[in-house]
């Protein structure tokens, strides 16, 4: 009798996308209209609104390169740096805010990078994020052992006159 050799030989073929992203460098200002900018918001779709080194507060397209099966390697949320492309060009209403373009996503470490090796002003970026951060903080809840106790014991005391209530009649309900 043939011996089974064991299962199906088409799952020996390699898998789509398993290699790793190579390492990027630090890809810092090269043009005139490129500028850092921090998330602050996430809207739906492509859109996210940013605080500029400038201090001013702009709405970003996210690209297509930065969505989809690639998301994993450059996570879009509240508080990441970006570097992102100024529309100088683009006409628009005076009661609109400006757009700008993501060109590229820091994670963590090319964040402290950033601040280590740019000469820029990039206080907006950072004071955006640690106001919200030190609220946070600074909410401490005191526990008050006297309050506590006195609230205890009124909750322990059953009303005297418990004995005094009358049935409830469902009929009548």
């Amino acid at each position: 009798m043939v011996k089974n050799a064991g299962g199906n030989k088409s799952k020996r073929q390699g898998k789509k996308f398993t290699n790793q992203p190579p390492k990027r460098n630090l890809r810092l200002i090269k043009e005139e209209g490129e500028i850092y900018a921090a998330v602050t918001k996430l809207y739906g779709g492509a859109n996210c609104e940013v605080i500029c080194m400038d201090g001013i507060t702009r709405l970003c397209i996210i690209r297509n390169k930065f969505r989809g099966r690639h998301k994993r390697d450059n996570q879009i949320e509240m508080g990441t740096w970006v570097l992102v492309g100024l529309r100088e060009w683009e006409a628009r209403a005076a009661d609109k805010q400006s757009r700008c373009d993501m060109l590229e996503v820091y994670n963590s470490a090319d964040k402290d990078k950033l601040q280590n090796t740019v000469k820029e002003n990039l206080t907006p970026l950072i004071a955006a994020f640690e106001d919200d951060e030190g609220k946070i903080e600074n909410e401490v809840v005191d526990f008050v052992e006297d309050g506590a106790e006195a609230f205890i014991t009124e909750l322990v005391q059953l009303p005297s006159d418990i004995d005094k209530i009358d049935e409830i009649d469902i009929d009548e309900i």
